[in-house]
């Protein structure tokens, strides 16, 4: 279980210039015009396969080790060290999957997944409340596609908060050409996307709140990329760090706040789970609210993650003590 959370400030991150393009900008471009016909051409029970060993092979000419997330999972979960490299190796063939995804997406006929969804009476009672609904999405590698997807399926028009360097590249060319791929295919399924601007942080939230007011629904991907709002907790025998955007804006705006986690269940299948709300207004302080709402969240995530060690992508944003 996780300890006590504890409440931070950080300063706020600079606006700064971006740059125009990167050598790992050519290693991702070469890889989805690759993935492109694996998507098109090939069956899906395939790419978890290809999706592993090209990883693999990209993590070497890039440089990059899954040794820091094997050690985690090793600590966290009591596994080996061959069990621990086997799901390490997993969630980084599976980062690559959630692309032939989306590539499969713009083929004639999309990609159809089966997914089931337990618990979406917990979104129909917070809009009967009439104050809007806050989804906070836990950081599982399949859930920005599948999460979407699934909601929209249900009739929910979904406002989802997001930053600019979401998909594949953090450069201006990047974000603009290899991030788009990704974005385009979401974007069917949302009714907006709310990106934030480190240069008006503050717009973001403003939009959110504006989207509860008319009784609407917003969702944030748990983590700790922006804000300056954090609350961090002793978590998986290491510490995990989240921004407050999504308890804020549920307290503030008197929406429900619902934890939602979407894994792989099978060949093709998914599942989403909505929890039910965690309470955001009977803490006394914003503070000790936060701290609660996060204690609550991690409380919730741990089985799922002992499940599913080779789906969640909060092993790399774990720090160590």
């Amino acid at each position: 279980m996780s300890e006590k959370a504890s409440f931070l400030r950080r300063t706020p991150k600079a606006a700064t210039s971006r740059k125009t393009i990167s050598i790992a900008d050519i290693r991702t471009g070469s890889r989805l015009i690759l993935s492109l016909f694996a998507a098109w051409l090939l069956p899906e029970r395939s790419w978890p396969f290809l999706a592993r060993h090209g990883s693999f092979i990209a993590g070497i000419l890039a440089g990059k080790t899954t040794k820091p997330v094997e050690a985690r999972m090793m600590r966290a979960l009591g596994a080996d060290a061959a069990t621990a490299a086997r799901l390490a190796a997993d969630l980084r063939g599976a980062r690559y999957e959630v692309a032939f995804q989306c590539l499969r997406g713009y083929r004639p006929g999309g990609w159809n997944p089966k997914i089931e969804i337990v618990g979406r009476e917990h979104i129909d009672a917070a809009l009967k409340q009439g104050k809007g609904c806050v989804l906070w999405m836990a950081h599982f590698v399949f859930a920005p596609n599948v999460a979407k997807m699934g909601l929209h399926d249900l009739g929910f028009a979904v406002s989802h908060l997001s930053r600019p360097d979401h998909g594949f590249s953090s450069t201006r060319f990047g974000i603009r050409y290899l991030n788009f791929v990704r974005r385009r295919f979401e974007d069917r399924y949302l009714k907006e996307r709310i990106v934030f601007d480190r240069a008006h942080p503050a717009g973001a939230l403003k939009r959110a709140r504006k989207a509860t007011a008319k009784n609407g629904i917003v969702s944030f991907t748990a983590g700790a990329w922006e804000g300056s709002s954090l609350v961090e907790s002793r978590f998986m025998k290491s510490r995990a760090t989240f921004a407050m955007g999504p308890v804020w804006l549920a307290r503030a705006s008197g929406a429900v706040l619902l934890p939602v986690f979407a894994t792989r269940t099978g060949k093709n299948a998914f599942l989403i789970e909505i929890d039910p709300p965690i309470d955001v207004q009977a803490a006394s302080t914003e503070a000790e609210c936060l701290v609660e709402a996060t204690t609550s969240f991690l409380q919730r995530h741990e089985a799922r993650i002992v499940k599913h060690p080779g789906q969640w992508r909060g092993w790399s944003s774990l720090r160590d003590d």
